[in-house]
Formats: C-alpha cells, sequence, structure tokens
C-alpha cells in the first residue's frame, strides 16, 4: 500500500523512480541467476572429472593398498568403539580420532559405504540382468 502511494507521488512528477528501482533489481536477479547457474555448471563438470579420476584409479590394484591402509584399521577402530558401548563401558575406551587426521577418516570412512553401496547396486543390477537371460 505505501509502494503504491509513493509510486503515485513519484508517478506524478515523472520521475519514474519505481520503475528504475525495479527495473534495476530485475537485471540483477537475472545476472544473479546467471551466475548461480555457471556456477553449479563449473561445479558439476568438477565433480564429474573428479569421479572419472577416481574410477580410473579403482581399476588398478595399487589404488586399492593404501585405501585399505586407511580403512581397515579405521573400521576396526569403529567395529571397538561399538563393542565397547555394547559392553556398556567394560572395554578398554578407544582413543579419539587426531583433529589433524579427522578430515582424511571421514573421508576414508564416507568412501567406505560409497564403495559398499556400489558395490551392492551393482551386485544387484548384475543379478537383475542375469535373472532377465
Amino acid at each position: 500500500m505505501i509502494a503504491q502511494i509513493v509510486a503515485a507521488i513519484f508517478g506524478k512528477f515523472g520521475f519514474g523512480f519505481v520503475d528504475r528501482v525495479l527495473g534495476h533489481m530485475e537485471r540483477k536477479a537475472a545476472s544473479e541467476t546467471e551466475r548461480l547457474r555457471i556456477a553449479a555448471g563449473r561445479e558439476s563438470a568438477a565433480n564429474t572429472t573428479a569421479a572419472s579420476v577416481v574410477k580410473a584409479g579403482m581399476e588398478f590394484k595399487w589404488f586399492w593398498a593404501p585405501w585399505l591402509m586407511a580403512t581397515v584399521p579405521l573400521s576396526a577402530w569403529f567395529g571397538w568403539g561399538m563393542l565397547d558401548t555394547i559392553a556398556n563401558g567394560a572395554l578398554p575406551d578407544v582413543a579419539a580420532i587426531p583433529p589433524g587426521l579427522l578430515p582424511w577418516a571421514q573421508s576414508a570412512w564416507d568412501n567406505v559405504f560409497y564403495t559398499g553401496g556400489g558395490v551392492a547396486g551393482l551386485t544387484a543390477l548384475a543379478s537383475a540382468i542375469k535373472g532377465r537371460r
């Protein structure tokens, strides 16, 4: 209501103030949307490239050596913590992951589940294809 009154007052004087402000806001919104679209496209391309690099690396057996060196102890650490929880603290406590290693451990832990999910998905797909023949 106030905007209509202000627009009418400025419109009577011929300033076209509100039209200029609204036009500027529309151009700004369009350019911001375009910037966000370009940023999303750039991020999508980077993610696709990163996924293809990991996929190519997974084809080599030497890729799995450091991956297993990181994930097997991490899985054992997590399993010990779960057993300690089940035993209501009767087992010796597990130490916290040092802050410097936490990002690496989080990445390795996430990849354990991504790999497991990928294997389960491929197994399901293979069994579905096998069942069709």
